[in-house]
């Protein structure tokens, strides 16, 4: 039987383009923090620099589609980046979108308490979209195993997870979900320490190479970045490291080792 044509879902340039790409520093910023001309005077930056695209996330938000689509059009008019969503679902919703942005960030929350946050959320936001925005502008979906490393009771309140251990059997059963399952990408993540990289090491030997490992939280150096891509990350995540007046020195120090020869998503296609 063919699929619906109202379900079919868009043409996947951005998960080819992360998959070509060079690995190295995404900056992600927070929308519901950040006011909208940071973010932007932020994009250029990130443009000029050679970063190859941007993370909008954050994990609470309200008023999301007044908020977003007018945030999202102001840096896509500002730069040749393309503009990745990463925020938790809602239930009888599912994952929030935003005309103007090329991809989400789908999270299934392995070490939830919660069914809807690991699985049921994915169907409900297949569900929906024919209803919340029109074909055309639809989002590529980006299908992603998330994992939170270190006590985070914000997360844990909101999404019922609980810390993932380090230990070997435990990293397994959930690398074995996203190998059995065929998930694009893996997201380790730790709100108030570090994701080990040896951690990082174990989840990039067992993985495919086409599936992206993606590591972010309290990372504010170079050496951090560099640390997480000689264990095997493909991108490391930055936010609050430029959350103060001198963003630009910081932002400096963490750019890609040889800016300007990284391709943005939309000219890296297989």
């Amino acid at each position: 039987m063919e699929p619906s044509p109202d379900l079919a879902l868009p043409s996947r340039h951005v998960l080819a383009g992360l998959r070509d790409l060079r690995p190295g520093p995404v900056h992600i910023i927070d929308p519901f923090k950040v006011p909208p001309a940071e973010a932007v005077e932020k994009a250029v930056a990130l443009d000029e620099l050679g970063f190859p695209f941007v993370i909008l996330a954050s994990t609470d938000y309200e008023s999301f589609e007044t908020r977003m689509e007018p945030y999202v059009a102001r840096i896509k008019a500002a730069t040749s980046l393309p503009v990745l969503l990463h925020f938790p679902p809602r239930k009888g919703v599912g994952f929030p979108l935003a005309a103007g942005a090329d991809a989400v960030i789908l999270p299934a929350l392995l070490g939830s308490q919660d069914d809807y946050f690991v699985w049921k959320s994915f169907l409900e936001t297949l569900l929906t979209m024919p209803g919340r925005m029109d074909r055309e502008q639809w989002p590529e979906l980006l299908l992603t195993v998330a994992l939170t490393f270190g006590e985070d009771r914000r997360t844990g309140d909101l999404l019922g997870t609980v810390p993932v251990g380090t230990g070997t059997a435990g990293l397994d059963r959930h690398i074995d979900v996203a190998l059995s399952f065929g998930f694009h990408m893996v997201y380790l993540y730790s709100r108030h320490s570090h994701v080990p990289p040896g951690v990082v090491r174990h989840f990039r030997n067992r993985l495919r190479p086409d599936q992206i490992l993606f590591v972010s939280g309290n990372v504010r150096s170079r050496d951090r970045v560099t640390a997480y891509l000689d264990a095997g990350a493909d991108y490391v995540g930055f936010a609050g490291a430029l959350e103060h007046d001198d963003w630009r020195t910081t932002l400096s120090g963490l750019a890609p080792a040889r800016p300007g020869l990284v391709p943005h998503i939309r000219g890296a296609r297989r």
